[in-house]
């Protein structure tokens, strides 16, 4: 690779940055550059009032986006670390003699959330075991970020399970978590331009409509007994459930989560497991206590996923233009 200077490998940097999970794929972060670092900053303007009123699942994605950050830098040659202050990320890299590239790094444009159910096939045990000891073992946690994975057929997963149903009734009962995610949703191809962002059509396996129709047809399948028959089907299929957790409830420790639970995500997909998001336990508080008790967590449950083996998606969720604060010029 060609020498460049700082300001055109933060840009390139970033591209692989902003290919993290976010809620409803909003995209809350804004990058800045500064001499040898990356700042990572929330946008609040894409906050989600509604199910993420704490705007955990926020600072969980900008770790992610961190990671991602650090995964491609190595990639490069780069070293790098993060510190969080101040309500930001603040990324930075020294130029390494000898690259130390990073096995993960092509799985960052691969990673996606699955949709829909799993093939069924269980993930053998020995795969699984000591994937979060290693990824602890690689990034800056201080113990403040965990994961309990547990087989679909354990009495834990029946805990998560019921949790996940009873989510379902309390959200798809609940106006403004609706009117909020069928905001974020894309109906059709000119849409997705217009925005870049959101839970699109093509993704979420629907047939482009006008937006008035789209909402609509949407609103009529927001209902308990329709997303509970959903999630029952791509449960059944599922081979284990991940919680995970931190020691406490701040932005600190949900950056810090983000990080190991990107760099979890990205071993998984490097292995060809498939992965999707359920978080309602965690969205309600109410429910969020019940899951830890039930559990018998020492930390708090923030994130939960299933896994299992899945078929290649149709379709990748778009990602918005990033302007990029400080490489004016």
């Amino acid at each position: 690779m060609e020498p460049i200077t700082f300001i055109e490998l933060a840009k390139l940097l970033i591209s692989f940055a902003i290919l993290a999970p976010s809620g409803h794929n909003s995209q809350p972060w804004q990058f800045q550059v500064a001499d040898n670092e990356i700042i990572i900053t929330p946008d609040f303007s894409k906050r989600l009032d509604v199910v993420d009123g704490n705007d955990r699942e926020l600072f969980i994605s900008l770790g992610c986006a961190a990671e991602n950050l650090m995964t491609a830098a190595r990639h490069y040659g780069y070293d790098s670390h993060y510190v969080f202050n101040d309500g930001k990320i603040i990324v930075t890299f020294s130029k390494q003699d000898v690259c130390n590239d990073d096995p993960l790094f092509d799985a960052i444009p691969k990673r996606h959330t699955h949709r829909g159910k799993f093939t069924g096939a269980k993930i053998p045990e020995n795969l699984l075991q000591n994937i979060p000891a290693n990824i602890l073992q690689d990034v800056d946690n201080d113990d403040n970020a965990s994961v309990m994975i547990c087989n679909s057929e354990s009495r834990e997963a029946e805990m998560i399970k019921q949790k996940i149903t009873e989510g379902n009734i309390i959200q798809m009962t609940d106006t403004a978590f609706k009117r909020e995610l069928i905001s974020w949703m894309r109906f059709n191809k000119k849409h997705v331009n217009e925005t870049r962002n959101g839970l699109c059509y093509n993704v979420l396996g629907f047939p482009a409509t006008p937006k008035p129709i789209g909402r609509r047809i949407i609103g009529m399948f927001l209902n308990p007994k329709a997303q509970n028959k959903t999630d029952n089907a791509v449960n059944a299929s599922v081979s284990h459930f991940c919680v995970f957790c931190v020691k406490d409830d701040n932005a600190k420790n949900w950056v810090a989560l983000g990080v190991f639970l990107e760099r979890f995500l990205l071993k998984i997909t490097s292995e060809g497991i498939a992965y999707s998001f359920s978080n309602q336990p965690c969205e309600i508080p109410s429910l969020k206590d019940q899951l830890r008790q039930n559990l018998n967590l020492t930390s708090y449950p923030s994130v939960v996923i299933r896994l299992g083996y899945g078929n290649e998606p149709k379709a990748i969720a778009p990602r918005e233009e990033v302007v990029v604060k400080g490489c004016e010029g």
